[in-house]
């Protein structure tokens, strides 16, 4: 639909394709692209191409499935990108945490004061998961979702040995 209307304009007011990509500052090729359906103007793009032809923006956006589409997919695949990295980031600064609470106790430090820390990164590791698993997986694409719920497994798994250790080491069962 927009390729059509775009054609149509530009015919109806006589130009040729270079002169529309110099209206809107893109390559010739770029305009044949958008006529030909083999891509779409950016919304930056499809305003200036709405206010110069005088057509309205829900008549270019919403007479085309394909443009409507191929928009609900890029929403899509940000949220995704957003919840992975939210994800990703909040299980790696647990697991950080665990590490150095490991290090710590591996240096003479004294597991009273580790193992309430630990405790606090488990159930945050464990609340992270829940959330995760509850809420944001069905929101994610296959490939990012498989890659933060492992990465977010293996934190809570290192985040338990980490507190299992300390208490088996402050039970006197284990030594550093």
């Amino acid at each position: 639909m927009i390729a059509e209307i775009l054609k149509a304009q530009r015919k109806k007011r006589g130009q040729t394709q270079q002169e529309v990509a110099e209206i809107f500052n893109v390559a010739r090729q770029t305009v044949s692209n958008w006529e030909n359906e083999k891509n779409y103007p950016d919304i930056p793009t499809l305003v200036a191409i709405s206010d110069y032809y005088e057509i309205s923006l829900d008549y270019l956006m919403k007479g085309d499935a394909k443009y409507m589409a191929k928009m609900a997919n890029e929403a899509r695949l940000l949220l995704t990108i957003r919840i992975g990295l939210f994800s990703g980031i909040c299980g790696g600064a647990l697991l950080v945490f665990s590490i150095i609470s490991f290090l710590a106790a591996s240096n003479d430090s004294r597991l009273e004061n580790i193992i309430p820390v630990q405790l606090l990164i488990v159930i945050a590791a464990i609340w992270l998961c829940v959330i995760h698993f509850k809420n944001l997986k069905e929101q994610m694409a296959a490939p990012i979702r498989t890659a933060a719920s492992g990465f977010l497994l293996a934190a809570l798994f290192v985040t338990l040995l980490c507190l299992m250790i300390f208490i088996l080491a402050a039970m006197g069962l284990i030594h550093f």
